[in-house]
């Protein structure tokens, strides 16, 4: 996965809307990441969202559902999306409030649906 990060990395770019956006181990380390420079602390960011979907995997057994593929923060500025890509990995993006939010969540899914067919 490591070696075609950055092909994987402009592949999420190229969905319509996505601002940021990082390919992340399920432990936080990240793989491969596009941030405007200064815009955020992308290992941070990485490692928190590794967490979110970590505690929404829990939650969901908790509750005996099954594992989630996606996790959405809404804000009024922006919507985090976070999705598994297998159990290795995960993809995080940061997403322009204007966008069609089902839309890049499709395109997102699908993309990691091929990552993790890679891996």
């Amino acid at each position: 996965m490591e070696e075609n990060a950055q092909r994987h990395i402009d592949e999420i770019r190229s969905v319509a809307g996505v601002a940021a956006c990082a390919l992340v181990s399920s432990e936080g380390t990240i793989i491969g990441k596009y941030f405007r420079d200064g815009s955020l602390l992308s290992s941070l960011f990485a490692a928190m969202c590794a967490t979110v979907l970590a505690s929404a995997e829990a939650a969901c057994g908790s509750a005996n559902i099954g594992r989630p593929s996606t996790v959405t923060i809404t804000a009024a500025d922006a919507t985090i999306l976070i999705v598994g890509v297998g159990e290795a990995a995960l993809i995080t993006a940061v997403i322009d409030k204007s966008a069609d939010l089902s839309t890049v969540q499709r395109q997102l899914s699908d993309i990691a649906v091929r990552i993790g067919e890679e891996a």
